[in-house]
């Protein structure tokens, strides 16, 4: 059923005055089909749409089953409530590895509250040996649109963007799957108050640039966000683990880490990343909160990462609250503000392991060949008399207010080929140690 209705616009002339004009607006309302495939049926009214300069094409109550439906510009899609479009769990049914597809379009979307489910399409051709369709695979599109729409089962990604610009993804669900949005050479994304429980990670990708995620709900068996970006903000979240989903091929559920460097030598990177400000975030029970390895670090040797900022995180349940390896050039800088960082209670000395890579130091607290690094009252809290934070090879360390929880009276921090050290007002278990030797004293400063 094709509904034509038109739509008042106020447009604003060159003096300052208004004028109105008429706009037509296509919809095409879908009704579901029974238990058959509706692929044609919605392809020719997505077809329709595009033919008469766009549209919306709107899902009425009720299961529609189909394969590859390829988006056009200008069209969008509007999913009422209890709306279900449920993918074919034979791959043959589908074409460009996805459920939706589009390339080099524009003003392209999805709205409302109905829900895609991508069935876990096995493909036994596919990546893994079973990985079927992304959920929604874009390729060189701008202006996209998501809002409100949810996906489960995503037989891949459930949201693919590779050279793609301003994406706004508001109020979006994504339940199980493999990774959430996975976005590689894409620019200028906001991301906001959307839920992401994902087997996979939750935000990936490589080569971005411009992203604001804010007001997230996020939930992985594996990384919460293992990204390359120039110019990253997140706010307001809340990252969480085990996983809801188990991850699919390691057959786990742990969270691995809330925040972890991603630029892959084989995309060919060319961005560096930096630019991170991480604010207002709280961390619960994942294995690393944050991972830079690029001496060895699985998939983070493309290019190295710059610089970020952490402000008000709370972070709990750790096996490991940092872990640095810079590159050889010293670029990487890091400053951490009225932060706290605590060990899980009850769990043993950490793997020294990260996705295959060994990694140099046990501490909870790692950090080695980097530019400078400033902590600003920090809490650190580690029932051991472990060393908690270590540095080694940089060129500036600044400590300031930083109160050490072990429950030791053995000193917590070591230094070693450091350039510059500064250190103001230290605690130890709620004592001020500014001054004070300890034992073992372990401090050995590079001139």
């Amino acid at each position: 059923m094709l509904i034509i209705f038109l739509q008042i616009a106020v447009i604003l002339t060159g003096n300052g005055e208004t004028m109105t004009r008429e706009e037509k607006k296509k919809e095409i309302v879908l009704k579901p089909a029974g238990s058959t495939l509706m692929t044609g049926l919605i392809q020719q009214a997505v077809d329709k749409c595009a033919v008469e300069g766009g549209g919306t094409v709107h899902f009425t109550e009720g299961t529609y089953y189909s394969g590859t439906i390829q988006l056009k510009s200008k069209v969008t899609f509007h999913l009422d409530k209890g709306v279900l479009i449920q993918g074919s769990d034979k791959y043959s049914d589908y074409k460009n590895d996805a459920f939706f597809f589009g390339k080099d379009l524009s003003d392209i979307g999805f709205s409302g509250e109905g829900l895609i489910d991508g069935v876990d399409c096995y493909n036994p051709k596919g990546e893994e040996g079973f990985r079927g369709p992304h959920c929604i695979r874009l390729i060189n599109c701008r202006n996209i649109v998501l809002d409100g729409i949810g996906i489960k089962n995503s037989a891949n990604w459930a949201i693919n963007c590779r050279n793609c610009s301003y994406g706004n993804v508001t109020n979006v669900t994504i339940r199980g799957g493999h990774d959430g949005l996975h976005t590689r050479f894409c620019d200028h994304f906001t991301v906001k108050e959307c839920d992401f429980r994902t087997g996979d990670d939750a935000f990936a990708g490589n080569d971005n640039h411009d992203f604001t995620v804010s007001d997230c709900l996020i939930n992985t068996s594996c990384n919460g966000f293992r990204l390359g970006c120039l110019n990253l903000t997140v706010k307001h979240c809340r990252l969480w683990g085990p996983g809801e989903s188990m991850h699919k091929i390691q057959k786990r559920n742990n969270m691995l880490s809330a925040f972890v460097h991603f630029s892959p030598k084989d995309e060919k990177p060319q961005l560096l990343s930096g630019n991170w400000i991480i604010e207002d975030v709280t961390v619960e029970n994942v294995d690393h909160f944050f991972m830079y390895n690029f001496k060895n670090g699985l998939w983070q040797t493309g290019q190295p990462f710059t610089s970020v900022r952490f402000e008000h995180i709370t972070a709990s349940g750790l096996l490991n609250a940092y872990y640095i390896k810079g590159d050889t050039a010293h670029n990487f800088n890091m400053s951490i503000n009225n932060s706290s960082f605590t060990f899980r209670d009850g769990s043993e000395k950490k793997e020294e392991i990260f996705e295959g890579a060994k990694l140099e130091s046990p501490e909870f607290f790692y950090a080695s060949t980097f530019g400078r690094i400033s902590l600003k009252n920090i809490i650190f809290g580690k029932k051991d008399s472990s060393v908690i934070l270590s540095v080694e090879s940089g060129n500036k360390i600044i400590l300031d207010r930083i109160n050490f929880n072990t429950g030791s009276e053995l000193q917590p921090f070591r230094f070693y080929k450091i350039n510059d050290v500064q250190l103001h007002k230290l605690f130890l278990n709620d004592l001020d140690i500014t001054g004070k030797p300890l034992k073992p004293i372990r401090i050995m400063v590079n001139k």
